[in-house]
């Protein structure tokens, strides 16, 4: 029978080792998934190749759109598209952070802009246009998708290869872009016939700041017009949040301030105007980012304001947007913010579950799109003034 000492005794022993069990519990996955957060904040070369050489290996085997599980054909040629654009992003922003694996990966994201110039994967746009946008580059119609995201990696190769083969072509889509912004009444481009979203402007933005800064193209006069834009016009005055989509006859906002798209609005716009990155960054920290035992999160809408989501934030539960919280990652990182990226990637390590294999590395819930994204988010680059 138990003394009244040693019950007491008893019970404090337990008392503490339930104190510690929930201690560890609480503390262990956060101090484990974060491991990896810092090494990528950092810049570990081992970190980087491995997940660089997955995406490599997905990009020299090829893509298609029946990899993708939806029942839109659109949807599917969109995101084969975007594999390849974000592959070569990643595999670019690491052959100017890490010039010693140019050799390595610098080959596969020319084989990424080569499948992002081939008439299969433009194909999707050509079929909503009725046009080529390549071979129409003297036409009025937007096609700010295709040609703003193909023209931020066209500007971004020539950072890394000077001599490149694709320059002519970046001066090309850059003047079309140019031209076709002091031409439209609204200054938003059409992604698809009446349809107008301010991310596919970002990356119109985002080539032309480059183009301009960097290869001596003359864009001032849209470029910055368009920059207020994005600071005053299509961002919401109370949550500075981007307005995911604006009428592509009144120039009026038609869908809700949102976080996936201002996220990736940042990301783009981080290639030329600092200021502007920065001012959309600060919105999603105080409007949107928040943590819960360390583990970091981005809602999609305003505080206030709840909506489902769509095929662009990715499934939205208790309000988490998957898409914002991973392209976060990207300001974070280019703007110097160690405990957001952080807490971010202890997100991200926990829903993408990476492994390692061999010297390759993947997070096995993101499939070959979501492996792309990761490693651009992850790369970003400080952000250019």
């Amino acid at each position: 029978m138990l003394t009244p000492s040693a019950f007491k005794s008893f019970w404090l022993r337990w008392l503490i080792a339930i104190a510690l069990f929930f201690g560890f519990t609480s503390t262990l996955p956060r101090w484990w998934c974060g491991l990896d957060g810092e090494q990528w904040f950092a810049g570990n070369s081992k970190h980087v190749a491995m997940l660089a050489r997955e995406v490599a290996q997905t990009v020299n085997r090829g893509v298609t759109a029946k990899e993708f599980t939806s029942d839109s054909s659109l949807f599917q040629h969109e995101w084969m598209f975007g594999t390849y654009q974000m592959a070569a992003l990643g595999l670019l922003q690491i052959c100017l952070e890490h010039p010693e694996m140019r050799a390595e990966f610098l080959p596969a994201a020319e084989k990424a802009i080569d499948q992002l110039l081939s008439k299969e994967v433009r194909a999707f746009d050509a079929k909503s246009w009725g046009e080529d946008s390549l071979t129409s580059l003297d036409g009025p119609n937007g096609h700010a998708a295709y040609l703003g995201y193909t023209n931020v990696v066209l500007a971004l190769h020539r950072r890394v290869v000077p001599q490149s083969r694709f320059a002519e072509l970046n001066d090309k889509i850059s003047s079309a872009l140019a031209r076709r912004l002091r031409e439209e009444p609204t200054g938003i481009l059409q992604t698809y016939p009446g349809e107008a979203y301010p991310v596919d402007n970002a990356s119109v933005l985002g080539s032309l700041l480059m183009h301009q800064k960097y290869f001596g193209g003359n864009h001032a006069d849209v470029t910055g017009p368009m920059l207020q834009r994005f600071q005053k016009q299509w961002r919401d005055e109370k949550s500075g949040l981007i307005f995911q989509a604006i009428d592509s006859r009144h120039a009026r906002a038609s869908d809700e301030p949102r976080a996936s798209g201002t996220s990736l609005s940042a990301y783009f716009l981080s290639f030329g105007d600092q200021e502007t990155a920065k001012i959309l960054l600060k919105s999603l920290k105080s409007e949107c980012a928040n943590s819960l035992a360390g583990f970091g999160f981005v809602r999609e809408y305003p505080r206030g304001v709840s909506g489902r989501g769509d095929i662009d934030s990715g499934p939205v539960i208790f309000g988490i947007s998957p898409s914002a919280t991973g392209f976060t990652l990207a300001s974070a990182r280019g703007h110097g913010d160690r405990t957001l990226f952080v807490q971010l990637y202890r997100t991200a390590h926990l829903t993408g579950a990476p492994i390692a294999t061999g010297k390759r590395s993947q997070f096995i819930t993101g499939g070959p799109l979501g492996n792309a994204i990761m490693l651009a988010m992850l790369t970003a680059q400080p952000v250019q003034p």
